[in-house]
């Protein structure tokens, strides 16, 4: 290749040197070089008209580097270079084609359903598992959105929110017995990839156990109660006898109370799975709610001597389910009041800015290492269960927490430092709140 360009500019300059000794002897000498220099035009402009006819119609073949007027080395180097790429190329494609094959034959062996969408949620490809699962056609649906074929109004919802960090769960348009869980995940450039897993026995073995607990509840709640009724009794006997029986009775009395908040806490739990509807659209009157709860939580406190202080924006309500919601709120107090040493301050506030309304519940107690904070809601869960046990927690109130404030849109924070304290808070969404009218627009309260 080095050694090309030297003998084509030399053959070159010879031709033009025998048109000017042509013209020279004939004196003509302008219009010999005009023929050469024509002669060379033609010439070129025929061999780049013979390489692209090779390129378009006749690639996939060797070049024409044979007579009748076989080109010359220049451009049979030229013909030879393109041709190399040309097999370079092909065997790239037949490689990604055979990659891509094997994705497709391992994507639609998978039990999940896979929909690549646009940008515009239109299907541009999926596998066999979304057929079985979501109904959807290859040859039908591929292009339509896919918001017109799967019309379940919790995917046009999830979808449209475009925010894809959680998942949504629905009934599978084919059959109505799977329960489906659908996530998103952006890829590329403006695709996304939708994946639906058939959850049917998991969701069926979590509601076996929402009966379970459900009914075991109901069935111990009542004997329980006829136990901690005759105890109560006896206790409040003035037989002698039954004065050295004191102390035990007592430590059944406890314990028997204690397991009858376990039972509520429990069924509480299970009314928060099972309803399907959302809780009820009224205003409740949250500061008046936190001043109630914290003369329970100073009354709560009785001798250890906390110091209890309440800041709540007095015409900022909420739009939900008051019993839930005294539920949660008095869950995050009292376990204030049990995690913070005797004369220990907490600080219940009740505020709203622009991302919604929120309640914090602060406190100066022992605080809680960060490997437990993302475990706090699991169902008794405990830091300590011996010191749990001897404070009166049931280990189900934050889990209480958790349900009530996603069953009103909103979400719990936690953070604690040890030996510092902790803040639960409750974030609710600007829709949930509303302003009452006629009220001072905040107002503190303290207890001891």
């Amino acid at each position: 290749m080095g050694n090309l360009w030297p003998k084509v500019i030399g053959r070159t300059l010879g031709l033009l040197a025998c048109a000017v000794l042509l013209g020279w002897l004939i004196g003509r000498m302008t219009l010999a070089l005009l023929a050469a220099t024509l002669v060379i035009l033609v010439w070129q402009l025929f061999q780049l008209y013979r390489l692209e006819r090779w390129l378009r119609e006749d690639f996939h073949v060797q070049p024409p580097t044979t007579a009748p007027l076989r080109p010359s080395a220049t451009w049979k180097t030229v013909y030879q270079g393109a041709f190399r790429l040309r097999q370079r190329s092909r065997k790239r494609k037949r490689k990604l084609s055979r990659i891509i094959k094997q994705f497709r034959m391992a994507a639609a062996a998978l039990p999940d359903a896979i929909v690549v969408l646009s940008d515009d949620d239109e299907v541009l490809w999926r596998n066999k598992a979304a057929q079985d699962l979501l109904g959807l056609s290859a040859r039908r649906d591929i292009g339509l959105p896919v918001t017109s074929l799967v019309r379940h109004p919790q995917l046009v919802a999830f979808l449209n929110q475009r925010t894809y960090e959680s998942s949504v769960e629905f009934p599978s348009p084919v059959n109505a017995d799977l329960i489906l869980s659908v996530r998103i995940k952006p890829y590329g450039k403006k695709q996304r990839l939708l994946l639906a897993t058939d959850i049917s026995r998991v969701h069926r073995l979590e509601q076996i156990r929402r009966d379970f607990v459900a009914n075991v509840s109901h069935e111990l709640r009542t004997p329980l109660t006829v136990v901690s009724g005759y105890l109560e009794t006896l206790l409040d006997h003035d037989d002698a006898q039954i004065a050295h029986w004191q102390q035990p009775l007592r430590r059944m009395q406890q314990q028997s109370n204690r397991m009858l908040r376990i039972i509520e806490d429990l069924l509480m739990l299970s009314r928060l799975e099972t309803q399907i509807e959302g809780p009820p659209q009224r205003p409740v009157d949250v500061p008046a709610m936190l001043r109630a709860i914290a003369e329970d939580a100073i009354a709560f406190s009785g001798e250890r001597g906390h110091q209890i202080h309440v800041e709540a924006e007095q015409t900022l309500w909420l739009i939900g389910c008051e019993q839930e919601l005294r539920s949660a709120f008095s869950n995050l107090a009292f376990n204030a009041v049990r995690y913070t040493p005797d004369g220990g301050h907490i600080a219940i506030r009740w505020f709203t800015n622009e991302c919604g309304a929120h309640l914090e519940v602060e406190d100066d107690g022992e605080g809680i290492a960060p490997q437990h904070i993302p475990r706090l809601t699991e169902r008794f869960y405990r830091l300590d269960r011996g010191r749990h046990r001897e404070r009166g927690g049931t280990g189900l109130g934050l889990a209480i927490v958790k349900h009530v404030i996603n069953n009103h849109n909103g979400q719990l924070r936690i953070n604690s430092l040890v030996g510092i304290g902790s803040i639960f808070t409750c974030d609710f969404p600007p829709q949930r709140q509303m302003q009452a009218k006629g009220k001072p627009s905040a107002v503190a309260t303290e207890g001891h």
